[in-house]
């Protein structure tokens, strides 16, 4: 950490140094993360972090972040790997970060513009400069994610993975400490790990038409089967499909915004949610069932914040306001290229992509 002997303010940095004052850092600038140690996320033949710093300036001076380098260390601390965002160039890189100023005493969230990660990297230094002089240093030491549970597709159908988690999903970039957000209760990312499923045709077209009406998609009214064996610890399903949700009604139930649902417990810490379901699709179950691996549980429908009938899928570890999203992986489905298609055997999917299980 960076000890440095003036404040932001010129006189008050002038008045600091007349009387010999010196100020850390840190005793302004507070920097959290969130999860506390991020999940290690294999994406392909990568590997990634989806976390986020949660930045808090303490002082009434402005600041303004003007660079940001990580560096990636192994396990005997050899340096692996190093990258930066500044204000070098015509358009500096450092612009890529929406949230750069703190004017006066405030709190900003900061999604980690760095999410891939070297496959030998075991911890993580980030040194964030404000105002061109004042470097703070944040370490971050993730963990690898080891599903325990296999999961199947949550639909049969060929499927267009229409947004995930990526780095401009707008799962990933869900600001839980914008003030309105946090005025509902949310404290972190629940669907950090989400995926928004469209069921396609041989075409790969999502809809007829214009796709006007929820009957032009030819994924409204699918059946959603269970990934797993579980048990319901959440359902909702008079919800009508008008794409309408009571906004206020989240800070007693954070699931309102999906419309009709349901959650199913694999195991402790581990709950699959679907979402958006179609009206009174899911009304043959209820909190307590047990349910089978690939078993129907409801029907693709366009209830809640939802723009267009898809079933909005995500894996988490509770369901209140304090939920983390977890990573998800799935056996037994093909990815299609073009002509082409490709057999895995377990894998993640990713943004773009056109699947279809083969269960």
């Amino acid at each position: 950490m960076k000890i440095i002997n003036q404040k932001i303010n010129p006189f008050f940095s002038l008045f600091a140094l007349f009387i010999g004052t010196t100020f850390v850092a840190q005793d302004f600038i507070k920097i959290a993360h969130k999860p506390e140690q991020p999940l290690i996320e294999k994406v392909n033949n990568s590997t990634v972090l989806n976390f986020d710093f949660i930045i808090e300036n303490q002082s009434k001076d402005t600041l303004k972040l003007t660079k940001l380098e990580v560096r990636h260390f192994d396990k005997n601390n050899i340096l692996v790997l190093q990258k930066f965002l500044d204000n070098n160039g015509t358009a500096p890189s450092i612009n890529t970060i929406p949230s750069k100023n703190w004017d006066g005493v405030s709190k900003k969230l900061l999604f980690n513009p760095f999410p891939e990660m070297h496959s030998v990297t075991v911890k993580l230094e980030y040194i964030f400069t404000f105002n061109n002089t004042i470097e703070v240093k944040k370490t971050v030491i993730p963990k690898e994610y080891i599903q325990t549970t296999n999961f199947i597709l949550p639909l049969k159908e060929k499927l267009l993975v229409y947004d995930g988690h990526d780095f401009n999903s707008h799962h990933r970039r869900f600001d839980y400490e914008f003030e309105f957000i946090k005025q509902l209760g949310f404290e972190s990312n629940f669907m950090r790990y989400a995926y928004d499923f469209a069921v396609v045709n041989n075409e790969n077209k999502q809809h007829t038409g214009t796709g006007e009406n929820n009957s032009d998609w030819f994924g409204f009214g699918k059946e959603v089967l269970a990934v797993a064996d579980g048990e319901i610890v959440a359902l909702e399903t008079l919800k009508l499909d008008d794409k309408n949700f009571d906004v206020p009604s989240l800070k007693k139930n954070p699931l309102a915004l999906y419309g009709n649902y349901v959650v199913i417990k694999h195991s402790d810490n581990v709950l699959s949610m679907y979402a958006h379901l179609k009206n009174k699709s899911s009304e043959a179950l209820k909190v307590g069932d047990k349910i089978k691996k690939g078993q129907v549980i409801g029907q693709i429908g366009t209830s809640g914040s939802s723009f267009f009938p898809h079933l909005h899928f995500e894996v988490r570890n509770g369901i209140d306001h304090k939920t983390e999203g977890i990573p998800s992986y799935f056996n037994n489905y093909s990815l299609h290229l073009g002509a082409l298609k490709q057999e895995i055997k377990k894998g993640t999917v990713n943004t773009g992509d056109i699947i279809q299980s083969n269960q």
